[in-house]
């Protein structure tokens, strides 16, 4: 999945001072600490389900996330939102 043209990269400090402008730019954020990536935040795009989940799916393997840890995850939030 392709990068975002626009990706801005801010300090915790500045991030937290700026949260609100910089959501509503709605444009990729890098928060760093000490110059060093700690978070990624990521403007929801509209998209069919299957998108979404591909996109969710990406980030989890970025973070680490085992395919097994996915699944239970996806499994309790399902029963959890749809009972």
């Amino acid at each position: 999945m392709p990068r975002p043209a626009s990706l801005k990269f801010v300090g915790v400090r500045e991030f937290k001072e700026k949260l609100t402008g910089l959501l509503g730019k709605k444009e990729e954020v890098v928060v760093t600490r000490h110059g060093k990536p700690i978070a990624r935040v990521v403007p929801v795009r509209k998209g069919s389900p299957e998108d979404l989940l591909l996109e969710i799916g990406m980030v989890l393997k970025e973070a680490g996330v085992s395919k097994e840890e996915a699944l239970r995850a996806l499994q309790a939030a399902q029963k959890a939102v749809h009972g």
